[in-house]
C-alpha cells in the first residue's frame, strides 16, 4: 500500500501524483499511478481511498474512473457525488507476478484545469495499492 503521508511514496509514485500538499493527501492528476513489489500474488485487492472534490463534479460532472492493473482494466466506476470514496476489488492472481513490479493506475474520464496554475486535478489521494 502506498500511503501518501509516507516520506518514502514518493519512491514508489510513477506518475500523476502531485508533492504532498497536506500530511495526509495529494491531488492526483488525470491517471495517479504507483508500482509495487508483490511477493505473494494470491488474495490480494486493488484498495484506494480518495476523495472526489465538491468542485469538479460541480464543475465537469459525474466522474469515471477506470482501475487498472499492470494496463489491464479492473473495473470502471462511475461516481456522481462529491465526497470520500473507496475502491476495492479482487485481482486475478494471474495479473500479478512476485518476478516484476506491478503498476496500478485509477485513470479519470476528465480532470480540472486550476486557473491559478494550470494543474490538471483529478482526485483527493490518501492510500493507493494492495491489499488482503
Amino acid at each position: 500500500m502506498v500511503e501518501m503521508n509516507d516520506p518514502d511514496a514518493s519512491l514508489r509514485i510513477k506518475k500523476d501524483i502531485y508533492p504532498q500538499a497536506d500530511p495526509s493527501w495529494r491531488w492526483t492528476a488525470q491517471s495517479p499511478t504507483v508500482q509495487l513489489l508483490v511477493l505473494a500474488p494470491q488474495n490480494l485487492k486493488f484498495h484506494a481511498d480518495f476523495a472526489i472534490w465538491d468542485g469538479g463534479i460541480k464543475a465537469l460532472g459525474p466522474l469515471e474512473i477506470t482501475y487498472l492493473v499492470n494496463g489491464k482494466p479492473l473495473d470502471k466506476v462511475l461516481y456522481t457525488t462529491p465526497g470520500v470514496k473507496q475502491f476495492e476489488k479482487p485481482v486475478p492472481p494471474d495479473w500479478l507476478s512476485p518476478e516484476s513490479d506491478t503498476t496500478l493506475t485509477m485513470s479519470m474520464d476528465k480532470v480540472i484545469v486550476a486557473s491559478a496554475d494550470g494543474n490538471k486535478l483529478g482526485v483527493i489521494l490518501v492510500r493507493m495499492g494492495l491489499r488482503q
